[in-house]
């Protein structure tokens, strides 16, 4: 893939665009984006700071060096221009941005007729002025990375609203109550969440919408589940959102993570095809699951 391909980082407030040479300054990269198994040679380790140490993940142990040259045509230009590389370490950035994920933001960049995306966060910039070069002026960005993980830019979601449910009940009667219910109607439906990258991917987000008892989401590629023990009326939603560092789980905006259990596992999509079924007890055809989520690769 050539370098001189266009690529951004940050997000709106700060975007910085490399590779456009249609605007000046010009910010040119003078590497190849992130590919796919690949540690570029000026990774670093940084500093412990706060967050979660996950040694599995390398989370706030790992940076990631953006290198390249400016290019102003005037005096006024160099300082506009310094000035946007110092915006886009800002700690400033919002953190309710859609495009921000609590300060780290995506770099992306197209690959393959198709964009991809790297969440980083930009420590700082490293910038060493001189009039050497004029007016040229190289940096590097040194940025730290929430996840060794590229994905697709993308967001995917498989929905069982299209699918067709499949339903069964029980026929058995009894003169006397049970502490668990019998003859209730069982109904699955399924949706295929297709991850066509080769690096298991954990959803963006599950919203189960009711009316439904006790939701059970399974990848029933690997049987791994989810199972909330709540009554999801008709028309309320269930919300589910986890990675490495998140895990929430709420009915209606009320968390109800205590109510997850305990034989329940937060799966990843792996590789390929990943049939997403909901199931429940005495439910309606009105129950529906939609699954998020984006394709991945490994950076290393």
């Amino acid at each position: 893939m050539s370098i001189f391909l266009p690529s951004q980082i940050g997000t709106s407030t700060n975007l910085l665009t490399f590779n456009d040479f249609t605007v000046s300054p010009v910010y040119r990269i003078q590497t190849r984006q992130p590919q796919r198994r690949q540690i570029r040679e000026l990774d670093l380790p940084v500093p412990y700071e706060s967050g979660i140490s996950d040694f599995e993940t390398l989370i706030g142990q790992t940076a990631y060096v953006i290198e390249g040259t400016m290019y102003p045509g005037s005096e006024s230009e160099h300082a506009s221009g310094m000035a946007k590389l110092r915006k886009v370490a800002s700690l400033d950035i919002a953190q309710d941005d859609i495009l921000s994920d609590n300060g780290y933001v995506p770099y992306q960049w197209d690959e393959f007729s198709s964009t991809k995306l790297l969440y980083v966060k930009v420590l700082y910039v490293q910038i060493m002025e001189s009039t050497r070069q004029g007016l040229v002026q190289p940096f590097r960005l040194i940025c730290k990375i929430k996840d060794p993980t590229i994905l697709g830019a993308t967001l995917k979601s498989a929905d069982t609203l299209t699918a067709t449910p499949s339903t069964s009940t029980g026929t058995a009667l009894y003169s006397f109550k049970y502490p668990i219910l019998y003859g209730a109607s069982t109904y699955t439906v399924t949706a295929d969440a297709i991850n066509y990258g080769d690096s298991p991917a954990y959803p963006i987000g599950i919203t189960v919408t009711g009316p439904v008892n006790s939701p059970k989401i399974t990848n029933t590629t690997t049987g791994e589940y989810i199972e909330v023990a709540r009554n999801i009326g008709a028309g309320e939603t269930l919300s589910i959102a986890y990675d490495k560092d998140t895990l929430i789980v709420t009915h209606q905006g009320v968390s109800v993570l205590n109510l997850v259990t305990a034989t329940s596992t937060y799966f990843k999509l792996r590789p390929g095809s990943n049939p997403i079924a909901l199931s429940g007890s005495s439910i309606s055809d009105g129950a529906r699951a939609v699954v998020s989520f984006r394709d991945s690769w490994p950076l290393s």
